[in-house]
């Protein structure tokens, strides 16, 4: 099994249009993460730096969405002002949370003022408490269980569920997944994240724009090299995991990287099922058909809906999509051999694998084109998952192989800076 880009649909994602905003709001968690891209530096973001984010991202993002993160962001004393804000400002506030501070009483405060609904972030490698710690992913579905009915219960919210992908879990996707499929009216999605930390006992100088070194140590997602034989998993990796055990899920959609022509950062996907079935995904055509009516007829592009029932009028998509014909065929079987079926909701089902950025062995580093995941950070975008070399020391740190004698890469070409998620 391979992935081709040709027989994907290239979401048509750019900075300045692009469906997604990363608000930052806190540095302050209630977790641990391996790897980890936030470290605790400056603590919650003050309410009216947070609005003017969310301004910024209304005028020069264009998002649909915005997702508010942190740290833990139901930490932040403000959050329902936060979510309240981003709502009035015509656009959807999705919360990402560990789940530790999540309550009945406060989803139902935040649905109140506009909330779009929850990204849940669970695996093995987080320390929690104790009861879940060192479990397996298949044990700590009882975990996303608890949080699926939470959300499901106050009604009325997309709700998905995300994991960090290491060698010591790979193997363990296909056990989400069967959770997340028996699930299907409860989970809108999942998302995969391939976990990358930066060497720095690898051959690997970092140093400042002005040429001056940079203690990388200090960043939370550097590594030496037993955490580093962690790395390296693409998304091709986890998509071949899920279609080894669930030939009905394929990709339809992709993001490339900015360095390596090769690479697929951003693998879209979205099953259609019942609760009691899977029949196929989405193809590329429907993907396409769905991001360009968005955009014309609510000129943003889309990303999550809190709706993710629909009924047989959804297979129209088939006229002009042949993975929704195949799977309208399963639908029709299906309801053959139980009759019963034919009557309940068809549901989609999305599954976003991510391939965290990839150091060169030139020096350069191989972003995701057109990152859906950009934050505000003094006025200006920059990814995420580099903040904090920002916060550290004033800008991103450019890589040095020790094995070449190359002079460092020049600041000023982002595709040439460092960073791993």
């Amino acid at each position: 099994m391979k992935l081709a880009k040709q027989e994907m649909y290239r979401m048509p994602w750019s900075m300045n249009d692009n469906p997604i905003g990363w608000l930052e709001t806190t540095d302050r968690c209630n977790i641990a993460c391996l790897g980890c891209y936030r470290q605790e530096i400056a603590g919650h973001k003050p309410l009216e730096e947070v609005k003017e984010d969310i301004r910024f991202f209304k005028e020069w993002r264009n998002c649909y969405n915005i997702s508010i993160a942190g740290g833990e962001p139901l930490l932040h004393p403000d959050i329902v002002e936060i979510v309240a804000y981003t709502h009035e400002l015509g656009m959807k506030p999705l919360l990402l949370t560990n789940g530790r501070k999540l309550t009945r009483e406060t989803l139902v405060e935040l649905k109140k003022v506009g909330l779009l609904g929850v990204a849940l972030h669970i695996d093995k490698m987080q320390m929690r408490q104790p009861e879940w710690n060192h479990k397996t992913e298949a044990e700590l579905n009882e975990l996303r269980q608890h949080y699926v009915d939470l959300v499901y219960d106050v009604g009325g919210l997309y709700c998905n569920c995300g994991m960090t992908v290491y060698r010591s879990n790979v193997a363990e996707i296909p056990d989400v997944v069967r959770w997340a499929n028996q699930n299907i009216h409860k989970v809108h999605g999942l998302v995969f994240i391939t976990f990358r930390a930066a060497p720095v006992d690898q051959g690997v100088e970092y140093i400042k724009p002005d040429g001056s070194p940079a203690n990388a140590i200090e960043l939370s997602y550097t590594a030496g090299e037993a955490v580093m034989e962690d790395t390296g998993l693409t998304s091709e990796d986890v998509w071949r995991a899920i279609r080894s055990q669930y030939p009905h899920y394929d990709a339809s959609a992709y993001l490339g990287g900015t360095a390596n022509h090769a690479s697929i950062k951003w693998l879209l996907g979205v099953q259609i099922g019942s609760r009691g079935a899977m029949y196929g995904s989405l193809g590329p055509r429907t993907m396409e058909l769905a991001q360009i009516y968005y955009h014309w007829a609510h000129g943003t592009y889309l990303t999550y809906l809190a709706k993710n029932g629909f009924g047989l009028l959804s297979f129209l998509a088939g006229l002009v999509d042949p993975q929704v014909r195949a799977a309208f065929g399963a639908r029709l079987r299906d309801a053959l051999r139980h009759p019963a079926r034919l009557f309940q909701p068809t549901y989609m089902q999305s599954v976003g694998i991510i391939q965290a950025p990839d150091l060169m062995t030139d020096g350069r580093t191989d972003m995701c084109d057109s990152c859906p995941d950009m934050t505000v950070y003094n006025g200006s975008l920059i990814n995420s998952c580099r903040m904090d070399e920002w916060r550290l020391f004033g800008s991103y740190l450019i890589p040095k192989m020790e094995s070449q004698n190359a002079e460092p890469l020049p600041a000023e070409d982002p595709e040439r800076l460092l960073i791993p998620n």
